[in-house]
């Protein structure tokens, strides 16, 4: 089975990101064909350590194939960056529809990274460099991430002033997705996503029963919430009453 294109109006999206290799990739194809805004992220790191969340390169190539323009790379740690700089993950790269490098990036970086990637994600909070107006990249795109990964939520969600596409992450899961999606929603703009992580885990490893639980709750929201008719929000949140 191949996976379908990602829709594309409205460029709405959630990103389950950190599928391993215990993780069936049929099952990750079924999710795909199911929901259209969904795209899986698959982590690479240079130095994984044994740790769960990082699979084999090895994998992480035949994964990537498998879902090919469905899925992101998300690029950790400074020698994996450096391997994509130099153009050493480029068999891997070339089947993402999106790439993200995680941690500061530097200005002066930003267009050897963009150039070898379709789209590029850097994180975006208040200890790292301020890539929201940085031009000449391409398809660049920002994810405020305020916990810089950890998977804690911020107390209030703020989209930097940007022409680019932004995305949000930090604590969104299963058990907080409904609430979260209501505090976001006022301060999203244009096309945007949303990424989780850190709770579709259970010892380290990919769950797939907890990213059914967020698909279940993501289609709910975009029938009544982002795809509803204005006068069916107002009614649902209260306004004008």
């Amino acid at each position: 089975m191949q996976p379908q294109a990602m829709t594309t109006s409205p460029n709405v999206g959630i990103t389950l990101t950190g599928a391993d290799e215990r993780t069936d990739v049929a099952v990750l194809l079924e999710l795909l064909a199911a929901h259209p805004t969904l795209e899986i992220g698959l982590l690479y790191s240079a130095t994984p350590e044994n740790r769960n969340r990082y699979p084999s390169l090895d994998w992480l190539h035949a994964t990537a194939r498998a879902l090919a323009g469905r899925c992101a790379i998300h690029v950790c740690g400074l020698l994996a960056r450096a391997q994509l700089k130099a153009g050493e993950l480029n068999d891997l790269v070339r089947h993402a529809n999106r790439v993200q490098v995680n941690g500061d990036v530097g200005r002066d970086e930003l267009p050897a990274l963009a150039s070898r990637v379709h789209a590029l994600i850097t994180q975006y909070n208040s200890r790292i460099t301020d890539l929201s107006l940085a031009t000449g990249s391409g398809h660049h795109q920002l994810l405020v991430d305020a916990s810089g990964g950890r998977g804690i939520g911020p107390n209030q969600w703020r989209r930097p002033d940007t022409p680019k596409r932004v995305g949000f992450a930090g604590g969104l899961g299963p058990h907080n997705l409904v609430e979260q999606i209501e505090r976001i929603l006022p301060v999203a703009e244009g096309d945007w996503w949303i990424d989780m992580e850190e709770s579709l885990r259970c010892e380290d490893w990919f769950d797939l029963s907890r990213a059914r639980a967020v698909l279940a709750s993501w289609e709910r929201i975009l029938r009544e919430r982002v795809h509803a008719p204005v006068g069916a929000i107002h009614r649902r949140s209260g306004v004008g009453r």
